[in-house]
């Protein structure tokens, strides 16, 4: 009779909708992470600690976003114990819980049947049901080697950072590795981020091993962000015209957001202010933009055009099925392909491949959807924080919390120094974001839509019409 019961409720949970279970499973780690932060062992002060401070912690950890309200960085604030609870949660966050479960199930049940490999390959983005369970391994896989590698390759750093202490060391390079690939920006320096005015580890750093850990870690970020189907079609070794389209479309469109972030801070903050950016902060800017949440340049001291830029540029993110928030790269290029394509009067093609008129739907949608997001964000902070913050930094107010928003809502992590002072509603506000920037407006709305990507088939058609717009 228990295991009859027992089957009826597996079978109920593998009948909720896909999407659900995810935004399911995300809730949960959260609260459970958020429950062992406040814990005296997670405290280096040894007492309970405030739990919206801990509830944000975790929501900006599992969604992998680099948001901290600790005024001393969670490398102060934090014991060893609850370093690691951030860094369980930052890299379930990265992966998605569902793949980490996924992998653990399937190393000691091989088989899954037809509905569960279905419902798992719509919870972890693959396009092969058939092969979800390869597919699992493969990401857990990509991230263990490039985060290894991350870890050895940073030993050196952290071993100038901490002499005499190697444990430390080596826990310091693993944890800040787990951190870039899976774009999370958190770093146990500080409350400075790698911005090494103010912070003694950094500053007694020599040069070369500071641009050294700075410049790994860029490679990191970006891994991270291009897609774990972009890698595995990287080291497939196959000749570039085997690629697949998706993969060429996010090459290029990020390679592009790279050079063309790069040119945009080299000439707002660098070639025209005697006390800007350096060139390697100019790149680096560029790339932490991907929504990794580092940061080599004190963000309150960029101009307001370097500001406006980051916003874009926060907005828009990484690419699919990677590490990084945001509406993604290659929405980006399909809104910019299809107005390119109406321009001169032709189809929507690139790379050989047509695209249908869905795809353009779902991208402008997700866009919309995106602003709208961050519009409620900004207005509802703005009224929390109507007489606050004054002071505080010398960005604007208004400027200042679009800033932090956009980076909530892209899962970036950047922020000009307000997040500690924020209110209670703001915290909650910026939460809510970063929770829809990590999962996407489309996930939600999938819920509540079950036939949204599905074709009517109908027996009569309705007669087309155009009429004027704009």
């Amino acid at each position: 009779m228990a295991k009859t019961s027992e089957h009826k409720s597996r079978k109920k949970l593998w009948q909720l909708n896909p999407y659900v279970l995810v935004i399911l499973s995300f809730i949960v780690v959260i609260l459970i992470g958020s429950v062992l932060l406040i814990m005296p062992f997670s405290q280096a002060d040894g007492k309970w600690g405030v739990y919206i401070d801990a509830l944000f912690s975790a929501v900006s950890a599992t969604c992998v976003t680099g948001l901290c309200t600790y005024f001393e960085g969670i490398g102060n604030q934090l014991t060893f114990i609850g370093q690691v609870i951030m860094a369980i949660m930052i890299q379930i966050g990265g992966l998605g819980f569902v793949t980490v479960l996924t992998f653990f199930i399937t190393l000691f049940k091989s088989k899954l049947q037809f509905r569960n490999r279905y419902l798992l390959s719509q919870m972890v983005g693959s396009t092969n049901f058939a092969d979800v369970v390869r597919f699992v391994r493969r990401l857990i896989l990509i991230s263990i080697i490039f985060e290894t590698a991350g870890t050895l390759i940073g030993l050196p750093v952290f071993f100038q950072m901490y002499p005499g202490d190697p444990l430390k060391a080596i826990w310091g390079s693993a944890f800040t590795s787990i951190s870039a690939f899976n774009n999370a920006g958190f770093d146990l320096f500080g409350a400075t981020s790698l911005v090494r005015t103010g912070n003694d580890l950094l500053t007694n750093l020599p040069d070369w091993a500071y641009y050294y850990m700075n410049s790994y870690l860029m490679v990191l970020i970006v891994s991270g962000g291009i897609s774990f189907l972009v890698i595995i079609d990287l080291f497939s070794f196959k000749s570039p015209r085997q690629w697949r389209a998706f993969t060429k479309i996010v090459l290029n469109t990020t390679a592009g957001l790279l050079i063309v972030g790069f040119l945009a801070f080299l000439s707002s903050d660098v070639l025209f202010r005697s006390d800007g950016m350096s060139v390697f902060d100019a790149a680096f800017q560029s790339v932490t933009l991907r929504t990794a949440g580092f940061a080599t340049y004190n963000q309150d001291d960029i101009s307001i055009f370097g500001k406006v830029i980051g916003c874009i540029f926060m907005f828009i993110g990484g690419s699919p099925l990677s590490t990084a928030g945001g509406i993604k790269t290659t929405t980006a290029f399909m809104i910019g392909l299809a107005m390119f394509s109406y321009f001169r009067g032709k189809p929507v093609i690139a790379f050989k491949r047509k695209y249908s008129s869905n795809m353009i739907v779902k991208a402008m949608s997700l866009v919309f959807l995106g602003i709208f997001a961050a519009l409620v964000g900004i207005l509802a902070i703005s009224g929390f924080e109507s007489d606050r913050l004054v002071g505080i930094v010398q960005t604007d107010r208004p400027l200042a919390i679009i800033y932090e928003t956009f980076s909530a809502f892209g899962t970036v992590g950047v922020s000009v120094g307000i997040t500690p002072y924020l209110s209670l509603g703001s915290k909650i506000v910026l939460c809510f974001l970063m929770f829809l920037g990590r999962l996407g407006p489309m996930t939600f709305l999938q819920i509540f839509q079950a036939n949204m990507d599905k074709k009517q088939s109908l027996h009569y058609e309705y007669v087309e019409e155009d009429f004027l717009i704009g």
